[in-house]
């Protein structure tokens, strides 16, 4: 007895799920960024606009606009690095932020109000918003709420099927 029939050999294009999984994660970690940085900016006031410019790098990466006063912005430009990682090394996407600026670090963990920067205001000088600002916290934490809600692109259109007859 003799049987024939058809099966079918499922193939999947590696370079096109690729290429749009590439795509999605670029945006996915553009709109990361964008979530992290809106978090992350209220809670930094604006009193001479160097803190805020710290964030400049990173949101230029995205072609977000930081809001900041100019008088001391570039104290806050020249202490900070900011960048996205995009598939390098493969499958890696990643964003970078870094800041130097000493009362933004102190600002960070401390109320300066109460324990302030020995390198800055001298008491009796009172910031409106002392800290600590805890932005490294909460922008993180609005990180991984996006982070949750990223899909990926889904496989199927990227699979066919060839007949074998066997």
């Amino acid at each position: 007895m003799k049987f024939t029939g058809q099966i079918g050999a499922p193939r999947i294009d590696l370079i096109g799920y690729r290429t749009a999984l590439d795509k999605a994660m670029r945006e996915a970690i553009a709109q990361a960024v964008m979530e992290w940085l809106n978090r992350v900016l209220e809670e930094i006031p604006d009193w001479t606009g160097a803190s805020r410019a710290t964030f400049v790098k990173l949101a230029s990466t995205i072609g977000m606009n930081v809001t900041h006063k100019d008088t001391r912005s570039f104290m806050g430009d020249s202490a900070s690095q900011g960048k996205l990682n995009l598939n390098e090394p493969p499958g890696h996407y990643t964003f970078t932020y870094q800041t130097s600026l000493p009362h933004l670090i102190w600002n960070e963990y401390h109320d300066a109000n109460t324990d302030p920067d020995p390198t800055k205001y001298p008491p009796p000088a009172k910031l409106w918003k002392p800290g600590p600002y805890e932005f490294q916290a909460k922008g993180l934490m609005a990180f991984v709420n996006f982070a949750k809600s990223v899909d990926l692109p889904s496989v199927a259109p990227f699979i066919t099927s060839t007949k074998i007859t066997v």
